[in-house]
């Protein structure tokens, strides 16, 4: 029962570490920590301060941060609850955040901070840290549940060997999960500009203004329709209280 438990324990710590890993050493390649990363440096190298009462060197600073974020991800696994695991993802998606902005065609943080979005990364790569962050999160919110199935049956009084069996089944399945997630996800990924490009060849003949009319008319009679329809039934299902029937009367005189 151990062996099992520790298992599923090890599964969880290789993914969370290398998912926060991966995130990190992003983070420190985009072009937004890069115009953020000066101004830090300048605070943080004022007077007295956490970094030189640390006696960090800021030639480090990256390493810092990467091993903050390590240290981070160690101790949500520890907790090994959905509420850690739920932090360890918003700490993943939160690294991960700026290089999904250098690439973004709607980029509002430039609106409010002007800077260049230059990525250094490949797309294919920052691809690959999104799948691997979608990947950790399907399978710690499952582990998270097959060990409590496993307390569950344990409860009741359940044999070992019959708690493993089903544990194994449940990670067997939980892999199987994981490889049709990465096949259909990297399908879209691939399958996207194609379709793109199709659907832009399909649309250059069609008249623009006659299709946004026709669309934004369409939307209103049905809303029109609805809200017709909704007020109908009110106005049918409503009696007030303080009129009676005149049949009634009758019958009560």
């Amino acid at each position: 029962m151990r062996r099992a438990e520790t298992y599923i324990r090890t599964t969880e710590l290789g993914l969370a570490l290398a998912s926060t890993y991966m995130t990190a050493v992003t983070l420190l390649k985009t072009s937004l920590y890069m115009k953020f990363k000066p101004l830090l440096l300048a605070l943080l190298s004022r007077g007295e301060n956490i970094l030189g009462w640390l006696r960090i060197d800021l030639a480090y600073f990256d390493l810092s941060i990467l091993i903050l974020a390590m240290a981070l991800s160690l101790l949500f696994w520890r907790r090994g609850d959905e509420a850690g695991f739920g932090r360890l993802f918003s700490l993943n998606m939160l690294m991960f955040f700026p290089s999904v902005i250098d690439f973004s065609m709607f980029n509002w943080i430039n609106l409010i901070l002007p800077y260049d979005p230059a990525p250094s990364l490949p797309l294919l790569r920052v691809f690959g840290v999104g799948l691997l962050l979608q990947v950790t999160y399907i399978a710690l919110m499952n582990t998270v549940r097959f060990r409590g199935v496993r307390e569950e049956l344990v409860g009741r009084g359940a044999k070992v060997e019959d708690v493993d069996d089903v544990s194994k089944g449940q990670m067997a399945y939980l892999a199987l999960l994981m490889t049709g997630t990465v096949a259909v996800v990297t399908s879209i990924y691939y399958a996207t500009p194609m379709v793109k490009g199709l659907l832009v060849l399909e649309t250059e003949g069609l008249p623009y203004p006659h299709v946004v009319i026709g669309i934004v008319c369409s939307i209103l009679i049905a809303m029109a329709t609805v809200i017709y329809l909704r007020g109908h039934e009110t106005k049918a299902g409503y009696e007030p209280e303080d009129q009676i029937p005149e049949e009634t009367e009758a019958v009560g005189s």
